[in-house]
């Protein structure tokens, strides 16, 4: 997987995520470009929705979170986002970054260190979470249509 293919699957499932918080609030939109604190912003509550995106998951039965890139703060660590919506390849899972954090303390989990693979120029630190266990601190999880994801 190249950058520009994870970059096309990241926005394929913020598109997706869109669609159903629009339903409710249509104002809501998806951030253009590159803007750290989340991906779609719903003015009617003036709040931010990260939207995660893993392929492998069902392989690894972990989800990861980011904590670290490059030694600086990223992922849980610096988000600004209200809500983050975590997308398997079977499930999409609604969570608060307040929850995120309680289930890395609840279960003690610690980052792993990865060094960079791929385009990835620094290295990054990951919080590896069973889905099993994180599904538990979700507010919502939906599952997903198998056509939904190719």
């Amino acid at each position: 997987m190249s950058f520009h293919s994870d970059l096309a699957y990241g926005a394929e499932k913020e598109e997706l995520v869109l669609k159903r918080v629009q339903r409710k609030y249509p104002k809501a939109y998806r951030v253009d470009g590159y803007f750290k604190e989340w991906d779609i912003y719903i003015p009617e509550k003036k709040i931010g929705i990260e939207v995660k995106s893993d392929r492998v998951s069902h392989k690894t039965g972990n989800v990861a979170i980011e904590y670290s890139y490059g030694g600086e703060p990223s992922g849980i660590q610096a988000t600004k986002a209200t809500w983050w919506v975590y997308i398997t390849n079977k499930r999409l899972y609604w969570i608060t970054p307040k929850r995120i954090k309680e289930c890395i303390k609840d279960n003690e989990l610690n980052p792993q260190p990865f060094a960079p693979i791929g385009e990835d120029i620094k290295p990054k630190s990951l919080y590896l979470i069973r889905e099993k266990i994180f599904r538990d601190y979700t507010s919502r999880s939906e599952r997903l249509g198998w056509q939904r994801l190719m």
